[in-house]
């Protein structure tokens, strides 16, 4: 699990950016919910660069009533009647909760610039947990995937007769 504590060594703009960001792609999200939009904000303070805005619709039924829930909690902040502050940890935490939300929807990573974590875009992970592998597993394995992603692939096997690799992949870009 991500640290909240990260949005704290941000300067005062970007948190704002950043707050303004997670809580306007919510409510986006929650408004458009049968909607496909390919559109991706330009965020300033964004470090790195995110994909299209794809949301996954079962990701997003699971998580949509926390959703709904941090989002009126930000509500206040974006609207100016609440100070952004970096010490407010009910700030931070509540922030850190709607961008995982839109993690998992979006299936790539947000990042602000001056965070320490990985930049921005989209996230590939697979985990294969067998106990005999007689043919081919991969983790992940795709023709091609986007430059910018973070690609993770891992297999666990007891025993392997044939072959076993975390990712497999044909290319990397576009």
């Amino acid at each position: 699990m991500a640290d909240p504590l990260t949005l704290s060594v941000l300067g005062a703009a970007a948190l704002t950016e950043g707050i303004k960001f997670v809580y306007n792609q919510a409510t986006e999200l929650l408004k458009r919910r049968r909607e496909k939009s390919a559109d991706t904000p330009e965020v300033p303070a964004l470090e790195g660069k995110l994909a299209p805005l794809d949301p996954d619709p079962v990701v997003l039924d699971k998580v949509e009533p926390d959703l709904r829930e941090l989002r009126k909690v930000l509500q206040d902040y974006v609207d100016e009647i609440e100070p952004i502050s970096a010490q407010d940890e009910r700030l931070l935490e509540t922030t850190d909760a709607v961008r995982r939300l839109l993690e998992a929807v979006y299936r790539q990573r947000i990042t602000f610039r001056g965070e320490q974590r990985p930049a921005s875009g989209p996230v590939v992970e697979g985990t294969v947990d067998v106990a005999t592998v007689a043919g081919h597993v991969a983790g992940v394995r795709a023709k091609v995937v986007g430059g910018g992603a973070h690609v993770r692939g891992a297999v666990r096997a007891d025993e392997v007769t044939g072959t076993a690799v975390g990712v497999d992949l044909d290319r990397i870009g576009d």
